[in-house]
């Protein structure tokens, strides 16, 4: 929690976030500019209640789960079967409290959740990279590209504006 207030402290809130599961990035925008862009390890997932460690999970990525199994092994070594179940029983406090395991282990930056289909996505901060400006004529070192998406993607933000695909 300590960790999650100093970045709030020294980076502010955001408007949005977007994570990118091939890079294992989560980056952090204001009024469309990106300001943040954070490399980060998946500790594990939430689904009703069961908690299941990103080491134990086949349909993540290597780089998404780096480092991950050096929980699990501290776990192994030092007989904290919590660390080493692929499963648990979670409640509302289990991911965060899995996190903050991690984030002690690993001497992460911090830690974040984030909504999935069925539960949540508890991941960590390795590095934290500042991007963009608060001026909006200057975006520097900001993210550009394009996205693709599939057709039927519906792209209506909550505040009913369409992104042009």
């Amino acid at each position: 929690m300590e960790k999650n207030e100093r970045f709030s402290e020294k980076y502010g809130n955001h408007d949005r976030y977007d994570w990118d599961s091939e890079a294992a990035t989560l980056t952090f925008s204001n009024a469309g500019i990106p300001r943040l862009r954070l490399q980060v390890s998946i500790v594990g997932t939430t689904e009703g209640d069961s908690w299941q460690w990103s080491w134990a999970n086949p349909n993540l990525s290597i780089l998404s789960k780096l480092d991950m199994d050096t929980v699990r092994a501290f776990g192994v070594a030092n007989g904290y079967e919590q660390l080493t179940s692929k499963f648990l029983v979670a409640d509302e406090y289990t991911g965060w409290e899995m996190a903050a395991v991690a984030s002690r282990l690993l001497g992460a930056l911090g830690s974040y959740r984030f909504p999935t289909d069925h539960g949540f996505c508890y991941l960590v901060y390795r590095t934290i990279e500042e991007i963009g400006s608060e001026k909006s004529d200057d975006l520097f070192g900001a993210m550009r590209g394009t996205v693709d998406f599939p057709p039927d993607t519906d792209l209506t933000e909550p505040n009913g504006e369409v992104w042009d695909a």
